[in-house]
């Protein structure tokens, strides 16, 4: 007889419960923008990986220079000085290279893979002189190199920047 309850107790635990696993699917429509918006996604990928129009781009060597400088004075106290005054919170960025960049990690630059010119504006120098002022958004292709315990190590990356150009 206890074997007939355990059995039973078994059989009743392995039984599946009907009606748990049970509901009806809610069919949500997918959006689909207006005319108006669509016409403006158009545009936009038409223009996407182009210049825009009425841009003078900024010529691609000043660029690559500037990231060259960039690059090799990572991990140096000249770092800070390429960081703008628009960036957020420059102190804890440059605390962080210090505290967990190794100090003889060396930030090497692989490849400048584009430039593209994203806005231009006329703004003022830090003598007051009037500038053009340009946007020039950059993916470069970088590597970190250092020496751990386990021997020398790459870390491979790519990364967007955003540099500003300022020309009289």
């Amino acid at each position: 007889m206890r074997w007939a309850i355990k059995a039973a107790l078994i059989a009743l635990a392995l039984a599946p419960l009907p009606g748990l696993a049970q509901s009806f699917r809610v069919i949500q429509p997918i959006a689909v923008p207006d005319p108006q918006l669509r016409e403006a996604i158009l545009q936009g990928q038409q223009l996407r990986g182009q210049a825009i129009p009425g841009l003078r781009q900024v010529p691609r060597e000043a660029v690559e220079e500037a990231v060259r400088k960039i690059y090799a004075s990572y991990n140096t106290p000249d770092f800070r000085q390429y960081l703008s005054e628009r960036f957020y919170d420059p102190d804890r960025l440059a605390e962080a290279i210090v505290d967990k960049a190794l100090r003889e990690a060396k930030l090497r630059l692989i490849s400048v893979n584009s430039a593209t010119t994203v806005s231009q504006q006329p703004a003022t120098d830090e003598q007051g002189r009037a500038v053009t002022e340009s946007l020039v958004m950059v993916v470069v292709k970088a590597q970190m190199e250092f020496t751990s315990v386990a021997g020398f190590q790459r870390r491979e990356g790519e990364s967007e920047l955003i540099l500003r150009f300022r020309q009289r």
